[in-house]
């Protein structure tokens, strides 16, 4: 039996942007191909735990599999960035947050999608893993992310965007 119940049961719709940002009015399931200039939005949460950053680990039958990431996925029907963050944070790691623990990091234009990334400091985190997408869980210190990174075991794309945020990371670890 599935906890989501009914209303998230059918494939999951995105809303659809152009590549300047621009709300083209209509929603596509996650399945369906994109066609040139449209975009959709994710968004992620860099999530910190007593100077380690959480990193999951892809789940067999997802692009990428078995490939590192932190927590992220899409935004879905109307929902906006940050709430798209909190309910990815909760269904793939069982945390909870409020909008206001979370810092904004940023909006990224990526090939057809924009990214949003928010961090969250907790002092301490309960991890209950979502199955389906995500396999496995780790907490890392810089220099273990640094060598990971290196190693070529994150997702491309996440690689990037840890990347692009390096500095406003590097005062979160201990």
């Amino acid at each position: 039996m599935s906890l989501r119940g009914p209303a998230l049961s059918a494939e999951e719709e995105r809303k659809i942007y152009s590549r300047s940002f621009q709300d083209l009015g209509y929603l596509k399931p996650r399945s369906a191909a994109l066609m040139e200039g449209e975009y959709y939005r994710v968004a992620g949460v860099f999530t910190f735990c007593g100077g380690k950053l959480l990193i999951t680990q892809r789940a067999t039958g997802k692009s990428y599999a078995h490939r590192w990431e932190i927590t992220m996925g899409s935004v879905v029907g109307e929902e906006g960035f940050l709430e798209g963050a909190l309910r990815e944070l909760h269904e793939e790691v069982g945390i909870s947050a409020r909008g206001e623990e979370l810092t904004f990091l940023g909006i990224r234009k990526e090939e057809h999608r924009f990214s949003a990334l928010y961090l969250l400091e907790r002092r301490e985190v309960e991890i209950r893993l979502q199955q389906e997408e995500v396999e496995n869980y780790r907490w890392v210190r810089l220099e273990e992310l640094e060598a990971l990174l290196e190693s070529g075991i994150f997702a491309p794309p996440m690689a990037r965007r840890i990347r692009w945020y390096w500095e406003d990371l590097l005062p979160y670890f201990a």
